[in-house]
């Protein structure tokens, strides 16, 4: 163990400082303890503190889009360092068995891959590019594109447990990493808000015209305490204490791990190991390509199109074998056909969703067999973050001048510094390796730059953002005055 702690070290921007039940404590501390095995057997986990996000999916105009809803959960301090630490250690062991089944280049999120320039490792952008290459080299060829249902929720926990003993090389998983194991299987979570409301973070904050009362947070994020109670307050308040009346609910289920904690990821990758060992086999044999990046899949085969309607299907078939909760639905894959024509090739979709009409989608990029794009439902996207920051900006700004109608709110709106966060960033050019300086506008120039010649002008699909940003902020001062 002397040796891991050497090997294992915490960055400053590593350390949790969110708010959660447990205190902030120093990178030493936080090695120190979760590299002591004896500790982890013996730790008691605390709940997950669960949000949820909510958007309504992109869809065609004149179309109601489907509410889309995920879940996302964060451990406590001491909870995180560990699953990080389990995840460091069993990570040497994974990449060994990728690279013994010689899966290196199959098995995508989640991992550094370096590029070929050895400029730093790969991201999303580079795996679509090399992806649509493949698709450009084959000539004639089929896109198979796959989506596994409520991935992270549906791994089953024997299996995941007998391909973590087979990681460790053991029969039996030794009491720390089974510790580490139960935690993320049979895992706890609270909501966020049920939380903050318990702690008097959380409540009624105004009333509507029509009498309707609007809750949010009392206290402004940065005076909430970074340990949100006392261990007293937690087993009252939060664990319900005598009272019964706990907010927190388990796992009981055989399956499902949470999405968010440190170590799901990998987790998440290995439990397909021989899926995508003996996927990757198939495609080989026919002289064509796998790839998945965590719940998205890709298989691209020179075949006709009837061979690869065959060859999807056996794969839905497949899977069902690693868990009776996955699933592949059958709505959610699409096979686009690619042929010859010219210097280029067309496509066709063969099977699938109409937004693969213009070729196949992957990784946020569409290729149409000449150019790449970025696809709608990610600019999409873009648009419902706008939507999202406009009317908290609108909402806070009504509030703060409740005498000044939407004429005199457009006016006092900031909305260059508003725009800045999505276009262009001054100064990007020095600062292109600060992702945090990044925004949409700078990541489809990276993307015109990784993809080159083949990429249509990426930055020409946002060049409507400006306009775009400001329809939306006064839409959204304008709703924000009626609620007022």
């Amino acid at each position: 163990m002397g040796a891991d702690v050497e090997a294992w070290r915490l960055k400053a921007h590593e350390l949790k400082r969110y708010p959660h039940f447990d205190p902030i404590i120093s990178a030493e501390e936080a090695v120190k303890y979760a590299t002591d095995k004896h500790k982890v057997a013996r730790h008691s986990f605390y709940p997950f503190i669960r949000f949820i996000q909510r958007w309504t999916r992109f869809a065609p105009k004149g179309q109601a889009g489907k509410p889309k809803v995920r879940e996302l959960r964060y451990a406590a301090r001491r909870d995180a360092y560990i699953y990080a630490y389990y995840r460091w250690l069993l990570s040497t062991s994974y990449e060994k068995a990728l690279s013994d089944a010689g899966l290196q280049e199959n098995v995508l999120a989640y991992r550094r891959i370096p590029d070929a320039n050895g400029k730093g490792g790969k991201c999303n952008i580079h795996y679509a590019r090399d992806a649509f290459e493949k698709i450009s080299s084959l000539g004639s060829c089929c896109a198979i594109a796959l989506d596994i249902s409520s991935y992270f929720e549906s791994l089953d926990h024997g299996l995941l447990k007998s391909l973590w003993c087979r990681l460790v090389g053991a029969k039996k998983l030794p009491d720390d990493h089974f510790a580490v194991f139960k935690a993320v299987t049979q895992y706890a979570v609270v909501d966020k808000e049920r939380v903050y409301e318990r702690l008097g973070h959380y409540g009624p904050k105004r009333t509507t015209k029509s009498g309707k009362v609007i809750c949010g947070y009392v206290t402004a994020f940065d005076k909430i305490p970074k340990q949100l109670c006392t261990g007293k307050e937690f087993r009252d308040k939060i664990a319900g204490g005598k009272s019964g009346k706990s907010i927190i609910e388990r796992n009981y289920k055989p399956y499902g791990i949470p999405q968010g904690a440190p170590i799901s990821d990998l987790l998440a990758n290995l439990y397909l190991l021989d899926f995508d060992l003996e996927i990757s086999a198939q495609a080989k044999a026919l002289g064509g390509n796998y790839y998945r990046y965590s719940d998205d899949i890709l298989i691209l085969l020179p075949c006709a199109p009837a061979q690869a309607i065959k060859f999807e299907a056996g794969v839905r078939a497949l899977i069902t074998k690693f868990g009776s909760k996955l699933e592949i639905k059958e709505e959610k894959s699409s096979i686009v056909f690619y042929s010859p024509a010219g210097a280029h090739q067309k496509c066709e979709l063969i099977v699938g969703d109409k937004s693969c009409t213009q070729g196949i989608e992957y990784l946020g990029f569409r290729f149409s067999g000449h150019k790449a794009y970025i696809r709608n439902r990610t600019v999409q996207g873009l648009y419902r973050k706008m939507t999202r920051a406009a009317r908290r900006e609108a909402n806070a700004i009504a509030r703060r001048y409740p005498n000044k109608d939407a004429t005199a709110l457009r006016k006092l709106f900031n909305r260059e510094a508003f725009i800045k966060r999505f276009s262009k960033v001054e100064g990007f050019r020095e600062r292109r390796d600060d992702y945090r300086s990044w925004t949409f506008w700078t990541y489809a120039s990276r993307a015109e730059k990784v993809f080159g010649p083949m990429v249509a002008p990426i930055t020409r699909q946002l060049r409507k953002i400006r306009s775009i940003a400001n329809h939306k902020v006064d839409k959204e001062i304008e709703r924000a005055v009626d609620r007022r």
